[in-house]
């Protein structure tokens, strides 16, 4: 599926979500870019609030670390009893902590931005009232680099500290993955790498890394960001998969940072490119004497 048809998914399949909106021809009224005109056959009960409109725009803005930004819209009108604030939460739990991936794409994630609230003056005394729910949209590309991978490490590292967590670029993933208690979802990310040093032999490198755990119990993430790094600190090293030590250089953890943009673990790996590969030997020529 591409991206506005899994979005489109999370919607309606949220049964508390569906149960607050109006439905057309049998189906719960969720539509993009634009809905169906009131005239049309198909609304149910002759009305066609409560609905959604969602639309995004995948233009990057470096300032708010995002890829794009998704704008849900909530219409209702001043006469029913359902108010635009009843349906913002679930709209909300329906992209908490959820990664979305279309097929043959990165995937997604969603950070609530703002809320405005409107109101739309109509004929014979009824209005249409509603708000604007605006998402920063993250995405979160593939990190492999080359042999030998500080990120494939370090996925690698924490897999086998928390193999029940989905590892973003280690673990397969479906078109759609919740983050959990049972199951946090954690990204580790390349954010830098300056060259340190170098010998005749190998390329010292210095490669900083942010680990994201994405979990919507912070009691859980703050625990796990707190092992990973005691782990870490203790080991001192991460054994790459050429089998070559990558140093724990630096280390830092930030409880408070956000977790869908920024991270909460941040590790300076110090690890060395070879500048020229072993030669395995070689038979020379053989000179059989017979006596």
């Amino acid at each position: 599926m591409v991206l506005e048809e899994l979005i489109y998914k999370r919607f309606i399949g949220s049964e508390n979500l569906v149960k607050k909106l109006a439905s057309f021809d049998g189906v719960p009224a969720v539509f993009s870019p634009e809905p169906p005109d009131e005239s049309q056959d198909g609304w149910d009960g002759n009305t066609q609030y409560p609905m959604i409109i969602y639309n995004f725009d995948l233009q990057a803005n470096e300032e708010r670390h995002s890829v794009g930004t998704l704008s849900v819209s909530l219409l209702c009108q001043n006469t029913t009893e359902i108010i635009p604030e009843a349906i913002e939460p679930l709209v909300k739990d329906c992209l908490r902590d959820v990664i979305l991936k279309p097929k043959g794409e990165t995937p997604y994630c969603f950070a609530w931005a703002r809320t405005d609230a409107f109101t739309i003056d109509e004929k014979k005394g009824n209005a249409t009232i509603g708000s604007e729910i605006r998402f920063d949209i993250l995405e979160y590309p593939s990190q492999e680099t080359s042999d030998p991978d500080p990120v494939t490490a370090a996925n690698k590292y924490i897999k086998e500290l928390y193999p029940e967590c989905m590892i973003m670029g280690y673990d397969s993933m479906e078109e759609i993955t919740e983050a959990t208690g049972e199951r946090p979802v954690i990204y580790c990310r390349l954010v830098s790498v300056d060259k340190s040093e170098e010998t005749n032999t190998v390329a010292w490198m210095d490669g900083r890394i942010a680990i994201h755990i994405l979990c919507p119990e912070s009691e859980k993430r703050i625990k796990m960001s707190a092992a990973i790094a005691s782990r870490m600190s203790l080991n001192g090293e991460i054994i790459m998969l050429d089998y070559s030590p990558m140093f724990i250089k630096r280390l830092q953890v930030n409880y408070k940072s956000d977790y869908l943009k920024d991270g909460q673990i941040f590790f300076t790996g110090h690890y060395g490119l070879l500048r020229y590969k072993a030669k395995p030997h070689s038979s020379q020529t053989v000179h059989l004497k017979y006596t």
